[in-house]
């Protein structure tokens, strides 16, 4: 081999020694970095004619497991539906107190109804008869500030599900502008690992927000479709909106039902005013307002037997409210406007006073077991109905706890499965990273080869220009 085939042979050495070094010093800093694999370069020998040229670098390669990617992308989606649903369950529980010992609601029909029970044993002393007044207050209040924060959730979550539309589209965008890159680095023969990481991480994210399936298409590039087999993005993405509580594609069709699990699902479903149990998750707030309205009902409505209708069935005496001990005003569906619910102002301001004739029958409504109204035939039952909620044979304070343990054991049963489907999801990012995450034990060995290799090749390039300066001097 001549001198100069050698110095290039070295040269190529120290050029392919720097690459290595470098991006094995990329992997190492890069080694806690969320998403990035462990790169290796592919190196060949190269020839000239029928000599050694050297060595030169081929391709830039990257560790992945599309099983276990895809894998860890379904539990991200789990894990996220869960997890926003416990989120917005817990605030449930808040704006029922279900986490006090005595739930406010709880609380303030207790409190009524005590009232009521010493008003039947002194009707006539002014003490009870503002006991009374003021513990229906109470009620009214509690009913009115749970209704009110329960909207101000739905709105909240309203937000929440716009804000994830934008992301998602966003989202898409990204896929779409990676997508984009990476054909074009395969195009010009440069490194495409790092793309492909920026790639996953994305389609991650997505997995967060609804459930994906990735299929492989040419130059490098991706498609993303739903477990149902729409596409998401398959060259141009999807471009999604709000439309009500509900998710719409560009020409306005409800795809809700279509992007299914993550958290966009979680906040649909809560969205949802369709009916149903709420221990899924779904229709929350409907159902919590629906169960208030027509527990509400149960004071208000005049059916026989009811509180209403005992109150006003009472002998009037001077100064007494004949009527509507409790005023509301009815929604479109013949149920009372939960805001409006109050005791009758001519009792607040003192214009009128309690019945004295109603404490005993009213005090004995509250051991009643069949005072829930049939909104159909608008007459009492034992059967309380209403969203998702079915009881029978309740007082007051029984519907009143039932209302409360039905949205307490939801809330319960998905903070379960949300911590189950997390752990899940952690064992599966985790033994992704060990799959293909970097050991910087192993490319710091790998460092000091490529350190050695580079100083070999720097010792036969000095060496030969000591012979090179060496053999001119000689014929000089």
């Amino acid at each position: 081999m001549s001198l100069s085939a050698a110095l290039s042979v070295a040269l190529t050495g120290l050029q392919t020694s720097t690459t290595a070094a470098q991006l094995i010093s990329g992997n190492i800093s890069n080694a806690q970095t969320a998403g990035y694999t462990d790169k290796s370069l592919t190196l060949s020998t190269v020839t000239d004619g029928t000599s050694l040229g050297g060595v030169a670098v081929t391709s830039y390669n990257r560790v992945s497991d599309s099983v276990l990617t895809a894998t860890l992308n379904s539990a991200t989606s789990n894990a996220s539906f869960l997890s926003t649903q416990n989120g917005y369950m817990q605030q449930v529980q808040s704006i029922l107190g279900s986490s006090d010992s005595t739930p406010a609601l709880s609380a303030a029909v207790a409190n009524f109804q005590s009232a009521w029970q010493s008003f039947s044993t002194a009707p006539e002393q002014a003490t009870t008869q503002q006991s009374v007044i003021a513990a229906g207050q109470q009620l009214a209040s509690t009913i009115n500030t749970i209704s009110n924060q329960a909207a101000t959730l739905q709105s909240s979550v309203q937000s929440d599900l716009q804000t994830t539309v934008t992301s998602l589209n966003t989202d898409l965008t990204q896929i779409q502008s990676l997508n984009t890159q990476i054909a074009a680095a395969l195009g010009n023969n440069q490194s495409i690992v790092n793309l492909q990481d920026q790639r996953d991480q994305v389609v991650n994210s997505i997995s967060a927000i609804t459930n994906v399936q990735v299929m492989q298409r040419d130059n490098g590039q991706i498609a993303l479709y739903t477990p149902g087999g729409n596409a998401l993005i398959d060259g141009q993405p999807q471009v999604y909106s709000v439309s009500g509580n509900s998710v719409v594609n560009a020409i306005g069709s409800d795809v809700s039902g279509i992007l299914t699990g993550g958290k966009m699902q979680a906040q649909v479903d809560f969205l949802s005013t369709a009916g149903g149990s709420a221990g899924n998750g779904n229709n929350v707030v409907a159902n919590l307002q629906s169960q208030l309205k027509n527990f509400v009902n149960m004071f208000t409505n005049t059916a026989a037997g009811g509180f209403a209708n005992t109150y006003d069935s009472a002998t009037t005496g001077t100064g007494e409210q004949a009527s509507q001990f409790f005023t509301v005003t009815l929604d479109g569906n013949n149920l009372p406007d939960l805001s409006t619910f109050a005791v009758n102002s001519n009792l607040v301001n003192g214009t009128t006073t309690v019945k004295q004739a109603s404490a005993v029958n009213v005090a004995n409504t509250f051991a009643a077991t069949n005072l829930a109204i049939n909104n159909t035939t608008n007459t009492t039952t034992s059967t309380f109905s209403a969203g998702g909620l079915t009881t029978q044979n309740q007082t007051y304070s029984g519907i009143a706890n039932m209302i409360l343990s039905g949205f307490q054991q939801a809330a319960n049963a998905i903070q379960t499965s949300s911590t189950t489907a997390t752990t899940q999801q952690t064992y599966y990012k985790n033994a992704l990273s060990s799959e293909t995450g970097v050991n910087t034990d192993t490319e710091l060995v790998n460092l000091t080869n490529w350190q050695n290799s580079y100083a070999a090749s720097a010792h036969v390039i000095s060496t030969i220009q000591s012979m090179l300066t060496t053999l001119e001097n000689m014929v000089g």
